[in-house]
């Protein structure tokens, strides 16, 4: 208001020579050195809508004094006329004037104050209103960007803690070595861990947040594998880290390892139901890759199929042998399984008295059991018509089952005994069974399948007569005839007679000869195309029955492996893990390249460009490994082992796959920081004492130590060192021998928390500060710096590979340290503090002189130049240091008389040590420079 008052325009009155105008001057002047109504008032500060109100009110009370002021207007008037003033000639000089419009001025003044009130104000509620709704839209988008982005897995944290608590495990001793401090820091690590920022594509192999997106299975990984979970489930996670231990020791080795017969021994221990087909799978893989053959690869005992499955040339030799022999094999299982049914059936049925006598019994006449109680009813009505009887048996379906349970010697045995009424029936038949029984492949010569498949034409493909299924049957397999209709009518087949009959029509031959057959018969049926017809049915059709589920099986006779192993992860994912690994043992798994996939590897089970399919095997194994990495590190790295098992591919995808192990490694080693274990330790005389990994390293084509160094230790140093873990890399330096890059991490680490210490602060803190940086068992690199040095400057070894000059600004800083340690102890202590100067004499990096000689202190500036960025660092700690002390002594000497020779020598020795401060080129805190010339001032 005071301001407002102030912008009133001053009146200016013309006097002339006229004296009643000086009279008037007069009485303005006058006028003006009266007191003001509101001058007692101070400078206010309100708000547009107090002022609003105010001014209101006092136009209010202006309406209300209106008669009140007349009444003074009056009295004024008759003490003007008094005093023999002329009230006319006033009024013709205020006329006269000269206002300037003041009245216009001043109403339109307060026209645009009033318009730019109301516009501030406008604007004001405008600003506010932007503010309140930034400020809402902000806090929407944070919590939708919380919600979307901030994913707490409270499943592995659940399972870090359960691993955390556990008390059931038992490490080797080996094992012990390591820090227990550290081990637990590292698990609350892992923890934290589990806080993870957007939807980040996992890098590390065996990092916990990975998951496959293609398999589907309520019951996760991490609550089936987790060796803690149960007595029972930490029992066969042992056994199967067993035989991996073992698979390990005999790829060392070059020795075989029958893989498949040792998990199938193992599976019969299981009771449980659903491991029947488990058990029934690997026994099915046992006869096929463990029986003694030559034929593939004999002297190589690893991936002994690889060249044969793992080829892109699926015309080539070596495939088309293969799948001859998947075929051969498969059908052998299944004739041998139904054997043993026949024989159980027929052991069922003996009497009391039979089994006393003991009697042999052939297999014509089992067989002949099984047909009484198979193809007859409880009436003993036959369930199918038109079958051929000789001598009251039947012979078609004898003939039939006989073949069926692979006794191809029994059926010859057969046909010889109804020699005449085969002849009768057809000539050519004995002919056709004696070679097809007597072929190793069960196969006839092209002569011979075209005069049979003529006589199928003849008799059964173009008759409309009724003939005896069984015999359809018979010469249908023999021939191979009429591939494109491959059921038997009449007939009820099983999943397994019906996978039979597929694999007894199936021919794989070698691309000429497979020509020259379709050139004659147009017709091949290959394992291919059962292979499509499987996966086209799909597991419903294979598992009707919930009592004998036959998928999983049928996906390993047919060759199918990849899909079983996609398969069985989503029922079992231990024994899916060990099923890949043995597949890929053998090599029978076709592995992925993530590169050719362009990095998309979250799906097990991928398809590339030319349609094969394949199993992201790496990935697999860290998927199974992320849960016991840290309980159970040494048995992580034996499954890490397993990703270099790649005979059979091509170079630069076999050096891709070691690569991959040899990383997932290094992360196993930075994660658990388990290096003791895992790589290792050097011993007080030099000496290197080998950990899992350096044991290990022809697994990981590493010939040589050198190459393990390079590769593995150096490597996992780099990236600790990368991602600011100087501990871990100080320690993984050392296992790789790297002593002086050892050495400069040490200083520099040691150097960085010596001058990061504030001596200018009260004593007990400083105390506090120096006996926490002496204690910390964590990462105390005092400790480790003094353990380091007594182990380099004890061997001979080592210090021949180090440089002399880091071991010397080692020992150095570690002067450094001391000195420091003891100032933070001396307090007020003269002696303590003579101590303190002492050991920065001996340290030899500031001037402690009391001569004045310029040419030495410069000296001392130019020796700077040679020392280590370590050390330069601490030069202001060091002068603060020593000007602290001399000003503690010299206010001591000051408390009595003749100390006066003990004062003067201590203020030449600060006078030095500030021209060395002023002439050292290193740029030091001007908080240094302040507190150096405070100190100086006081002394």
């Amino acid at each position: 208001m005071s301001q407002a008052l102030a912008t009133i325009p001053k009146v200016e009155i013309k006097t002339g020579n006229n004296p009643q105008s000086s009279k008037l001057n007069e009485l303005l002047e006058a006028s003006r050195s009266l007191p003001k109504r509101l001058n007692d008032i101070e400078s206010i500060h309100l708000c547009l809508n107090e002022i609003k109100n105010r001014a209101h009110s006092l136009r209010k009370n202006n309406k209300l004094d209106s008669q009140s002021k007349q009444d003074e207007h009056t009295k004024a008037h008759y003490l003007l006329v008094s005093k023999g003033i002329a009230l006319e000639k006033i009024q013709r000089e205020l006329d006269a004037i000269k206002t300037a419009n003041i009245g216009s001025e001043k109403k339109d003044q307060l026209m645009i104050t009033s318009s730019n009130i109301s516009s501030n104000k406008q604007k004001d509620e405008v600003y506010v209103s932007a503010i309140e709704h930034s400020m809402a839209s902000a806090a929407r988008d944070f919590d939708s960007y919380i919600t979307k982005n901030v994913s707490l897995d409270w499943k592995d944290r659940k399972q870090e803690l359960r691993e955390k608590l556990s008390g059931i495990l038992k490490r080797d001793a080996s094992q012990q070595l390591a820090n227990i401090d550290s081990k637990r820091l590292t698990q609350k690590e892992n923890m934290q861990r589990q806080l993870t920022w957007g939807n980040q594509k996992p890098k590390g192999l065996i990092s916990t947040n990975f998951k496959f997106n293609d398999v589907k299975n309520e019951n996760s990984l991490d609550s089936v594998v987790t060796p803690n979970l149960s007595l029972v489930m930490r029992k066969k996670f042992e056994e199967n880290a067993e035989i991996i231990y073992n698979m390990n020791d005999a790829r060392e080795k070059k020795q075989p390892f029958k893989i498949a017969s040792v998990f199938a021994e193992l599976s019969k221990i299981e009771t449980s139901r659903k491991f029947e087909p488990l058990n029934e799978t690997w026994n099915i893989l046992k006869d096929f890759c463990d029986k003694d053959d030559d034929s593939f690869n004999g002297s190589q005992v690893e991936r002994k199929f690889a060249n044969g499955y793992c080829t892109e040339n699926l015309n080539s030799f070596e495939a088309t042998k293969l799948r001859s022999a998947i075929v051969k094999k498969s059908r052998e299982y299944l004739e041998d399984q139904f054997s043993d049914y026949v024989n159980d059936l027929y052991t069922k049925t003996l009497t009391g008295k039979q089994i006393r006598d003991n009697k042999i019994v052939s297999n014509l006449d089992k067989m002949s059991n099984f047909i009484n109680l198979t193809l007859k009813d409880k009436n003993g009505n036959l369930k199918i018509s038109n079958l051929t009887f000789v001598n009251g048996q039947a012979i078609w379906a004898l003939m039939f089952y006989l073949l069926r349970g692979g006794f191809y010697a029994d059926a010859i045995i057969l046909l010889k005994q109804y020699k005449d009424s085969f002849q009768k029936l057809e000539k050519s038949f004995p002919v056709y069974l004696k070679s097809y029984c007597e072929s190793e492949e069960k196969k006839l010569p092209i002569e011979l399948q075209g005069r049979l498949a003529n006589e199928f034409n003849q008799y059964f493909k173009h008759s409309n007569r009724e003939i005896d299924p069984f015999r359809y049957a018979t010469y249908k397999i023999l021939g191979r005839c009429d591939l494109a209709r491959k059921s038997l009518p009449s007939i009820t087949l099983s999943i397994e007679d019906w996978i039979w009959l597929h694999l007894s029509l199936i021919k794989e031959e070698d691309e000429s000869n497979a020509n020259a057959i379709n050139s004659v018969f147009n017709e091949r049926y290959t394992l291919l195309d059962f292979q499509k017809t499987i996966l086209e049915f799909g597991a419903d059709a294979f598992n009707a029955s919930t009592n004998n589920p036959m998928y999983l099986q049928t996906l390993i006779l047919t060759g199918l492996f990849e899909h079983a192993v996609k398969y069985l992860i989503e029922i079992d994912e231990i024994d899916a893990v060990h099923l890949a690994i043995s597949l890929n043992y053998y090599g029978l798994l076709r592995v992925t390249d993530e590169v050719k996939l362009n990095g998309s590897c979250n799906k097990l089970l991928n398809v590339d460009d030319k349609g094969f399919t394949s199993i992201n095997f790496a990935r697999l194994i860290g998927y199974y490994v992320k849960n016991f990495k840290f309980t159970d590190p040494k048995v992580a790295a034996e499954y890490l082992f397993l990703i270099c098992m790649v005979d059979g591919l091509d170079e630069s995808f076999k050096q891709d796959l070691i690569e991959i192990s040899q990383s997932a490694l290094r992360e196993l080693v930075l994660e658990t920081r388990e290096f003791v274990l895992l790589l290792g330790r050097i011993a007080k005389d030099g000496t290197r004492e080998a950990g899992l990994i350096e044991k290990r390293r022809k697994l990981l084509y590493l010939t040589d130590s050198e190459r393990y160094l390079n590769k593995i230790a150096e490597r996992a140093a780099q990236t600790a060192d990368e991602e600011g873990k100087l501990f871990d890399s100080i320690l993984l330096y050392q296992l790789s021998e790297e002593y002086d890059i050892v050495l400069n991490i040490v200083n520099k680490l040691l150097g960085d928390t010596l001058s990061s210490v504030d001596f200018t602060v009260a004593e007990d803190v400083l105390l506090d500060i120096m006996i926490r940086l002496e204690t910390d068992r964590q990462n105390n690199i005092v400790k480790l710096s003094e353990n380091l040095l007594h182990v380099y400057t004890s061997s001979s070894s080592i210090l021949s590979k180090t440089n002399t000059n880091k071991i010397v600004d080692c020992k150095k800083l570690l002067e450094i340290y001391q000195l420091e340690y003891e100032f933070s102890k001396a307090g007020q202590d003269p002696s303590k503090l003579h101590r303190v100067l002492e050991l920065i004499k001996t340290n030899d990096l500031v001037p402690l002189t009391t001569t004045p000689e310029i040419a030495y202190i410069r000296n001392k500036v130019n020796e700077l130049g040679n020392i280590s960025e370590s050390i330069i660092k601490n030069l202001p700690n060091l002068l603060v240091i020593q000007m602290t002390c001399i000003k503690k002594l010299i206010l001591y000497y000051g408390q009595a008389f003749g100390n006066e020779t003990q004062i003067e020598e201590l203020r030449k020795i600060s006078k030095n040590c500030m021209i060395f401060a002023a002439l050292i080129k290193y740029k030091m805190p001007r908080e240094i420079y302040t507190c150096l010339i405070n100190l100086e001032v006081n002394i």
